[in-house]
């Protein structure tokens, strides 16, 4: 019995092996179907693994197989990453920057109130209302500026005592009671003194033509003169009054009031520089006239240099007639000390003064354009531009 059975038993496990051996082959050589899930390609497992996708394709190699492997393509992914957004590596231009504005606007066209006789210096609410020094010369804008009243000139440190040498010679009215005498876009710009005689003109140089002409009321003896952008500021000698004109028109647009004498007058490019025939230059706001501080002029000695007459901004100094003389002294505003002064005696043959005791030296003008000055006198038939040295 037991011999009987160990052979039926063999048989059953050689036939049992056969069918899994058969059900095996059957099953490397089928193709995946769903439901099959196992029969998926390693590789595509890996590629759909979410811890696979993470790793490089590389990475993923697939296990071996007994049996080779139908051709299949790798699974690609639905969507492929949104590569990031460049940047753009062009440097956005800054703003061109605003045409910075003039710190100096023209006076008003309606008369200005009277300051009063003991106001004190404005406080420095700006550069331009502080009572210091003139602003060192800076070179003008690319573009076509606003001319300004006085050329901020790269003028040398003027010392000592100054020569001169004449290079050119024009006509002068002899009519010309010249108290004010400035330089402007090519023409000369005159102011003339005494009572029902005081004009204001705009003089072609090389003729001595008067261009244009406009008088002042009878009863006032015009004084100095000074350009502020385009109003001309016109002092009158004991009035206590300054007319505002056009300077392309010489139409008058206002005035100013103000207590004392009025004698000479120039713009140094922030204040007004004024002198009343004493050895004292006061500094006035170019738009409102009120004064913002006082200087005192003096030789090296110490000594007061009085009767200052017409004046002329250029760079950082002002240039003074002395009147009654053929002096000119160079003056520090920032100090009140004379640095330099020419002795213009000789410059005219004869004198005008030796007939008329008013017909002194008085009048000068600086021009940027030629580095020269403009220097002529009362009644005098000439203007003379010389250069300095």
């Amino acid at each position: 019995m037991m011999l009987l059975f160990v052979p039926r038993a063999l048989s059953a496990t050689v036939g049992l092996l056969a069918v899994i051996a058969l059900i095996a082959g059957c099953g490397a050589d089928a193709p995946p179907t769903a439901a099959n899930p196992e029969a998926t390609a390693p590789a595509e497992k890996a590629a759909s693994s979410p811890t696979a996708s993470a790793r490089p394709a590389l990475e993923q190699t697939p296990a071996p197989s007994a049996a080779p492997l139908t051709a299949t393509p790798l699974a690609q992914p639905t969507a492929p990453p949104p590569s990031p957004t460049p940047i753009d590596q062009t440097p956005t231009p800054a703003p061109a920057p605003e045409p910075k504005a003039d710190p100096t606007p023209a006076p008003d066209a309606e008369p200005i109130a009277t300051p009063s006789p003991t106001a004190t210096p404005i406080p420095t609410a700006s550069p331009s209302e502080a009572p210091t020094a003139p602003p060192t010369a800076t070179a003008p804008e690319p573009s076509s500026p606003t001319p300004t009243a006085t050329p901020q000139a790269q003028d040398p440190a003027w010392s000592g005592t100054l020569g001169y040498r004449v290079h050119a010679v024009y006509p002068h009215d002899t009519s010309s009671f010249t108290q004010g005498l400035l330089w402007f876009d090519g023409l000369v710009y005159e102011s003339t003194g005494l009572r029902a005689q005081s004009v204001l003109r705009a003089v072609d140089l090389p003729t001595g033509r008067i261009l244009r002409e406009a008088t002042a009321a009878p009863q006032h003896f015009g004084e100095g003169l000074a350009l502020v952008d385009d109003q001309l500021i016109w002092l009158t000698w004991q009035a206590g009054t300054a007319g505002v004109y056009r300077q392309d028109t010489l139409e008058q647009t206002g005035s100013f009031t103000y207590t004392g004498e009025g004698w000479g007058l120039c713009h140094d490019g922030s204040r007004l520089v004024m002198s009343d025939g004493s050895s004292t230059l006061t500094f006035r706001h170019p738009t409102t006239f009120e004064v913002l501080g006082s200087v005192a002029v003096s030789q090296a000695d110490g000594s007061p240099v009085a009767r200052l007459n017409e004046l002329e901004c250029v760079g950082n100094y002002v240039w003074a007639n002395v009147w009654l003389t053929d002096r000119i002294v160079v003056i520090d505003p920032a100090t009140g000390a004379v640095t330099a002064e020419a002795d213009m005696a000789g410059i005219i043959t004869p004198h005008p003064q030796l007939t008329d005791g008013n017909n002194v030296l008085n009048g000068i003008a600086y021009r940027p354009d030629t580095g020269t000055f403009l220097i002529t006198g009362k009644r005098w038939p000439t203007i003379f531009e010389v250069r300095f040295e």
